[in-house]
């Protein structure tokens, strides 16, 4: 009876399977030429770095190159599919019909999330009848966890400390933020300060909250959970020159008041359903019903090619 039931919970999840059609965008906290390197991340996290590199990579074996590509692909991260930074009300479109198709595209997009959480719940429990799931999303924990991951990556990039970006990061942002630090002139560093939170009537706020399953290069699935928390802040930047004295370089110094919406992810364990700790992936853009629709698109015409092979 309950492998009927897990079965059937998985047919139902099966568009989960599939990953998001959008793209990491520009969202370094460190603003202006500092994060001028990070706007859009490939879902591939490594790229060949020189004509040397290229010939060592050519002379290995072909099972070596095709053992890392599995490797490669096993570590790689995807946007849940239907993640959503919906806009607020007052910049929905203003025709009624489009307004109302917003809406309820919005409510489905909510519904079939829960779905899919109650789904892992389900799964997650020792027996289907009177025991409890072992699986806890800890949505409580995700603004405060954002809000520090958000400081922490911010002040490692400013530090170009390369060792923290590591480890609170995924893959795929890590090389991009390392590429930044590397691209800055000798002898010069940057700082990074939070000058104070901004508009805490509207934020921080959960923006979009989901789980779902990543399919991997053996046929396996891992379960991802994501949580998206928009931030508003003022954010000072600036650059001083250590060849000089450590002076500050003229102009560097700028203070940006910004809205993020900052996307962190954990990896569930299959077997026990804890969650290992979040790593950022990146922000995402605040999406306006033409950009949702094309991507609500998107993905029921890659769901239809999946069911077209299954």
């Amino acid at each position: 009876m309950r492998a009927d039931t897990m079965a059937g919970v998985l047919r139902v999840s099966r568009p989960l399977l599939l990953a998001s059609t959008q793209p990491r965008t520009a969202s370094s906290p460190a603003f202006f030429g500092l994060c001028r390197a990070f706007s859009t991340t490939t879902l591939r996290p490594y790229a060949s770095k020189g004509r040397a590199f290229r010939q060592s990579r050519a002379s290995q074996p072909r099972q070596s190159k095709r053992d890392e590509a599995m490797q490669m692909q096993a570590n790689m991260t995807v946007l849940l599919p239907g993640t959503l930074v919906a806009p607020p009300l007052w910049r929905y479109p203003r025709r009624p019909s489009q307004f109302a198709h917003m809406l309820w595209l919005n409510a489905k997009n909510r519904l079939q999330n829960l779905w899919a959480v109650l789904s892992i719940k389900i799964l997650s429990q020792p027996t289907m009848i009177f025991s409890r799931p072992r699986f806890k999303f800890h949505k409580a924990a995700a603004i405060p966890t954002a809000k520090a991951l958000h400081v922490q990556m911010s002040e490692a990039l400013a530090a170009g400390d390369k060792e923290t970006l590591r480890s609170i990061c995924t893959p795929e942002l890590f090389q991009t933020l390392a590429a930044t630090i590397d691209s800055r002139p000798p002898g010069v560093r940057a700082e990074w300060e939070l000058v104070r939170y901004n508009k805490p009537w509207r934020f921080p706020r959960i923006a979009d909250w989901r789980i779902g399953y990543q399919p991997l290069h053996d046929g396996s699935m891992r379960i991802i959970k994501q949580v998206v928390v928009s931030i508003a802040s003022v954010q000072r930047m600036a650059r001083y020159d250590d060849s000089r004295g450590g002076i500050k370089i003229a102009g560097s110094d700028r203070v940006g008041d910004m809205v993020q919406h900052f996307v962190i992810q954990a990896v569930v364990d299959k077997a026990t359903h804890e969650s290992q700790p979040w790593k950022i992936w990146g922000t995402l853009p605040e999406m306006n019903y033409e950009t949702y629709l094309a991507d609500v698109e998107n993905l029921q015409a890659m769901m239809s090619e999946e069911v077209g092979k299954a």
